[in-house]
């Protein structure tokens, strides 16, 4: 909150201002166990219920962004990337064979269904 004040900026400009997308992968951690593990990756120190928080937090903070993208583990990781290929290309202009892209919205309230 100091960081900001002392800038007189707010969350959402530092959120939104700098970049035109943003691409979340959910870590394997969350819906695809069997794929997380430490032994192929040494950057990799979280267990997979310390993935799973980071995920929230780090999804978390882009919430709110007007082209936040989340790739979840419907597929396999090569599926996840020719996901994020295929929607980066549509955010471009570049023809791509990804055609399925989920459009979800940030509401203000929850609305009345009754």
């Amino acid at each position: 909150d100091a960081f900001l004040k002392q800038r007189n900026i707010s969350s959402a400009e530092v959120r939104e201002g700098r970049y035109n997308a943003v691409f979340h992968l959910v870590t394997a951690a969350e819906g695809a166990c069997k794929y997380y593990t430490l032994e192929n990756n040494d950057a990799r120190t979280e267990t997979p219920e310390e993935a799973r928080v980071l995920d929230v937090k780090t999804r978390g903070a882009w919430l709110g962004h007007p082209k936040l993208f989340v790739i979840d583990n419907k597929t396999d990781f090569e599926g996840k990337l020719n996901a994020l290929v295929g929607i980066a290309s549509q955010l471009v202009g570049l023809p791509s064979t990804s055609k399925q892209v989920t459009v979800k919205y940030l509401l203000r309230k929850r609305p009345n269904v009754e």
